[in-house]
C-alpha cells in the first residue's frame, strides 16, 4: 500500500495531518516507557546538559505535541515518518517508518476504541496481505480481576503494577504462591518491634516521622499474617485467566464462565472487544490476554494485527488505549487517548 493510500483511508475517517518533532527531550520517553528504555535511545546532552533523545517512536512525540499546545477539545490526528531505536539484533535496522493514528480528549470512549481497531482493519484488508492473526484484549479486565481476589491490597497493586514487565510478574507470582520471599525469623522479630511501638506515646517521633506512621507501615506490610491461606489459589487463578484463548465472539461467554466458576463478583460484555462484526468476516479475531504486554501505560482495550513476511510474524499494527499517560508527562488533568501504529516498512 502507497502512503498517499494509508493517507486517504485516514483523511476519510476524520483524522487531520500533522507534523512531529524527530527530537524530545528524554525525560517524556522515560517517564512514560521506565528507566530500563534507556537503552534502545539515541540520545544527546546539550549545552545546558539537557538530555534530549530522537524518538524510539512517533506516539510519544504526538502526546507531548498534544499537551504542550495546551489542547483541550477532542481532536483526530495522523503523522507519519521515522523513528529511530537501537535494536537487540544486529540484522534489525535502528531506523523504524512509522505512521500512527489517535484520539485524544474524547468523551465517548467506546466509539472511539471501535474506530482505531475499525480504522486498522481497514488498512490490514486494503494492503497486500492476505492473512493476518488478530489478537484483542482489555487490560480493564485483568485488573479488575485482580481487585476481586482475596489478597492483600499491597500485593494486588504489585501485580498490576508489574503485569508488563513479563519476567518480574513471573517471580511476584511465584513469591506469592511459594512463600520463599518470607524470612520467618525476620517475620517474628518485626512483630516483636511492632508489639513494643505500640506500647509507646503514638505522638513520638522518630527520625522525622511519627510513631504512628511507623506502625502503619508495620500494619501495611501485615506482619501478623504475611500471607493469606487462599494466596496459592489466587495464583493459580490469575495464571488460568492468562492462558485463555478463544475466538473474540466467544469471550464474553468463556470468560464470565471462568469468573463464575471461581466465584468471582465479575461479568463482562461486549462493548470491552471493539470490533464491528462485518469488518471481521473472513478474519479470525482472538482474545488473547498476553498481548502488548510489553507497553506499560496501556490502561484498557488493547490489540495488533501480525502478518507473515519472508517466512517471519512481524506486527503490522499495534495499539491501545492510554488514558493515563498524557497525565503522567505534564498534562494538568486527565485526557483520555486511545492510537495505534503502523509499521509502514511492511506495506
Amino acid at each position: 500500500m502507497k502512503s498517499k493510500n494509508l493517507f486517504k483511508i485516514l483523511i476519510a475517517r476524520g483524522f487531520k495531518n500533522i507534523e512531529l518533532d524527530n527530537i524530545i527531550e528524554s525525560k517524556y520517553i522515560l517517564k512514560r516507557s521506565g528507566g530500563n528504555f534507556r537503552q534502545f535511545l539515541f540520545s544527546f546532552y546539550d549545552q545546558n546538559l539537557k538530555e534530549w533523545s530522537l524518538v524510539p517512536d512517533l506516539s510519544v512525540s504526538s502526546v507531548v505535541k498534544f499537551i504542550q499546545n495546551n489542547i483541550k477539545s477532542k481532536t483526530k490526528w495522523f503523522y507519519s515518518g521515522e523513528a529511530y531505536r537501537k535494536q537487540n539484533k544486529n540484522e534489525n535496522s535502528p531506523i523504524i517508518n512509522q505512521t500512527g493514528f489517535e484520539i485524544f480528549a474524547s468523551k465517548n470512549k467506546i466509539k472511539d476504541d471501535y474506530e482505531i481497531v475499525n480504522t486498522s482493519l481497514e488498512i490490514f484488508k486494503k494492503s497486500k496481505f492476505k492473512k493476518a492473526e488478530i489478537n484483542l484484549s482489555n487490560i480493564e479486565i485483568f485488573n479488575a480481576l485482580v481487585d476481586r481476589l482475596s489478597l492483600q491490597v499491597r500485593w494486588k497493586e504489585r501485580i498490576k503494577r508489574h503485569f508488563c514487565r513479563e519476567k518480574y510478574f513471573n517471580q511476584l507470582l511465584s513469591k506469592l504462591s511459594s512463600r520463599t520471599d518470607i524470612n520467618p525469623v525476620i517475620v517474628e522479630k518485626d512483630k516483636k518491634i511492632a508489639d513494643k511501638l505500640r506500647k509507646l506515646n503514638p505522638n513520638t517521633i522518630y527520625s522525622g516521622r511519627s510513631l504512628k506512621d511507623i506502625l502503619d507501615r508495620f500494619d501495611l506490610k501485615n506482619y501478623k499474617e504475611p500471607r493469606l491461606e487462599t494466596d496459592k489459589k489466587n495464583v493459580k487463578i490469575i495464571k488460568d485467566f492468562l492462558k485463555i484463548s478463544c475466538p473474540i465472539e466467544h469471550a464474553p461467554r468463556i470468560l464470565n464462565k471462568f469468573f463464575k466458576k471461581n466465584k468471582l463478583n465479575l461479568f463482562i460484555y461486549e462493548n470491552y472487544f471493539p470490533i464491528n462484526s462485518n469488518l471481521k468476516k473472513n478474519l479470525k479475531v482472538k482474545f488473547s490476554p498476553n498481548i502488548n504486554r510489553s507497553v506499560e501505560y496501556y490502561t484498557g482495550m488493547v490489540f495488533n494485527i501480525s502478518v507473515i513476511k519472508k517466512g517471519k510474524k512481524n506486527i503490522l499494527i499495534s495499539g491501545g488505549r492510554y488514558d493515563k499517560l498524557l497525565k503522567n508527562l505534564g498534562s494538568k488533568k486527565d485526557t483520555t487517548a486511545v492510537g495505534a501504529a503502523i509499521n509502514t516498512d511492511l506495506l
